[in-house]
Parts: C-alpha cells; sequence; structure tokens
C-alpha cells in the first residue's frame, strides 16, 4: 500500500461490502425461518442455497481484508481490534472510525444470525444440531 490512508481506504470499502453481505445473509435467514415454518421446501431450497452464496462471497472479502491488513504493518493491530470491535485503539481519521463502527453494527448483526441459525437449526436436527454440541 502506498500509505496509511490507501489502505485505511481499501479496508473500509471490503468492510462495507462485508456489512452488505451479512445484512443480506440476516434477511434471508429470516426468509428461511419463515419458509420453513410454512413448509415450503422449494422456498427453502432457493434460499439456503441464495444464503450460501452470500457466505460464500462475505468470506473472499474477509480474506482481502486479511490479506490488505497483513500488507498494513503498523496499522495491522489496530485493524484487527477494530474489526473486533474493541474499543482498544482511537479512531485517529473518518476512515479508520467508519471501520470501527461498520465492524461494530457488522458484528451486532452476525449475533442476531447466529441467534436465528440455532432456532433453525435446533427445529430441523433436534439433538442432532450442529449448535448442541458446540454448547
Amino acid at each position: 500500500m502506498e500509505n496509511k490512508e490507501e489502505l485505511l481506504t481499501e479496508v473500509l470499502k471490503r468492510v462495507q461490502r462485508n456489512y452488505v453481505h451479512m445484512v443480506e445473509i440476516e434477511r434471508v435467514t429470516k426468509d428461511l425461518a419463515d419458509a420453513m415454518s410454512r413448509n415450503d421446501q422449494e422456498s427453502v431450497q432457493l434460499l439456503i442455497k441464495m444464503r450460501q452464496e452470500e457466505l460464500e462471497q462475505f468470506q473472499e472479502t474477509k480474506q482481502e481484508i486479511r490479506i490488505l491488513i497483513q500488507a498494513g504493518d503498523e496499522e495491522e493491530e489496530k485493524l484487527r481490534s477494530w474489526l473486533r470491535g474493541e474499543d482498544q485503539y482511537e479512531a485517529e481519521s473518518f476512515e479508520a472510525g467508519k471501520i470501527k463502527e461498520l465492524s461494530g453494527q457488522l458484528l451486532q448483526i452476525l449475533n442476531r444470525t447466529i441467534n436465528i441459525d440455532k432456532v433453525l437449526n435446533m427445529k430441523v436436527s433436534g439433538k442432532d444440531s450442529y449448535y448442541q454440541s458446540a454448547k
């Protein structure tokens, strides 16, 4: 990276992209719960596919962020902290502040989505649920 601002801008672009993916994953997960409650198997299959595609895009962008962070030398620790939603470091620029803010919001969406997914998974799998063994 040319400089710190360019690095932060590139990371911010990808954090914004992942925020959009996570919002869509949450929406599709809610729709999936609704389709399952209606016992609409066609919609369930379609929504599972849609959610998987969003998850894959999310993971690709997450990998891009990892690569960028590794190139960030002195900014690496700060960026990792902000991406985890921590307040350990003060944001010194607009981009850093937005990374920190969006990362916190992204984690909230992720937690809500996991909670919805837990309920779905327990309904479908019962004692064989992924979340049963994760306790």
